[in-house]
């Protein structure tokens, strides 16, 4: 076999990318964002999504739509099916000014670090702004990380904000990093006083929601978590009782219906509700009827529950 120097040093070069992975250096977003094989998929992604976009309007024209949500489902940033299912709800809805927000992003269950969000992906591939709010720090260092090496975003990325948001505080932090009225999305994940937050927002008026749950409630009672004026005590307590957070979907979906929403979609997973004005997409956005096969609790149910 002849001896050839340009595949040895391609062989090097990707064992050697692959051993920086492996130990967690430093430079660690240097050997995986910096990869030129990092904004290679990502063009190829935001090609074949913009393909995707494209089929669904011409099916929405030709009165073809809605398609089961099961089947539109799939994931590029976010943790499970949701990218896939905002996709579609803009492809029927349209957009106004491509604003989203997300309280609540994480960055530690993907192995290269990249940002499990329900934002980024509309960020990256389809030229949205937006905002992203996280407590911890490390996220918010990750997230920085990320959308500097990402080409798509490295000159115009999200505003982030590392803070702990408090239903006292919610409205100000948003109207600080200049966003109000209108925007396209909201996304709230904080495995904790997510109702009360929902219930104190209203320096925005969102078109699109994406709202967890708590699913282990499976029945029509409306209840929530009393308001966690002491997060670290609550995260303390969580650590005895890991299905003790958020709301059930009963309470998030009358919260909504007040502020002038109807449940569409649920995820995968089945703990991510989504949202729309009431007034939007009605035709092929029918409005979701959750119907309970089975009723069960959380074993947290003899902890404190509010009703609402």
């Amino acid at each position: 076999m002849l001896y050839n120097p340009f595949l040895m040093i391609l062989k090097f070069k990707d064992f050697f990318y692959k051993f920086r992975g492996l130990w967690h250096f430093k430079q660690k977003d240097f050997a995986y964002l910096s990869h030129p094989l990092f904004n290679r998929n990502i063009l190829a992604d935001q090609l074949s999504q913009k393909q995707i976009v494209n089929q669904y309007v011409s099916m929405r024209k030709a009165n073809l739509l809605p398609l089961p949500i099961n089947q539109v489902g799939w994931r590029a940033f976010s943790q499970f099916d949701e990218d896939g299912i905002l996709l579609y709800i803009f492809s029927i809805i349209g957009t106004t000014n491509r604003l989203a927000i997300e309280i609540g992003a994480d960055c530690s269950g993907d192995f290269l670090e990249f940002p499990e969000s329900n934002i980024t992906n509309l960020i990256v591939n389809h030229d949205w702004q937006g905002l992203i709010v996280d407590a911890s720090a490390k996220n918010i260092k990750k997230l920085t990380r990320f959308f500097k090496n990402c080409r798509n975003t490295s000159y115009h990325p999200p505003a982030l904000i590392k803070a702990l948001v408090d239903r006292q505080n919610i409205n100000q932090l948003i109207k600080k990093s200049g966003l109000t009225g209108e925007i396209d999305l909201f996304s709230l994940d904080v495995d904790s006083n997510d109702y009360w937050l929902f219930q104190a927002l209203e320096i925005i008026q969102p078109r699109v929601l994406v709202l967890e749950f708590n699913q282990f409630w499976q029945s029509k009672d409306a209840v929530t978590i009393p308001y966690q004026e002491d997060a670290a005590a609550f995260t303390k307590l969580r650590t005895e009782n890991t299905d003790y957070f958020g709301a059930s979907l009963e309470a998030m979906t009358k919260l909504a219906k007040q502020k002038g929403y109807r449940l569409v979609a649920l995820n995968s997973f089945g703990h991510n509700a989504f949202f729309v004005k009431a007034n939007l997409g009605k035709k092929f956005l029918p409005t979701l009827q959750v119907k309970q096969t089975k009723t069960s609790y959380p074993e947290s149910k003899k902890l404190e529950w509010v009703r609402v």
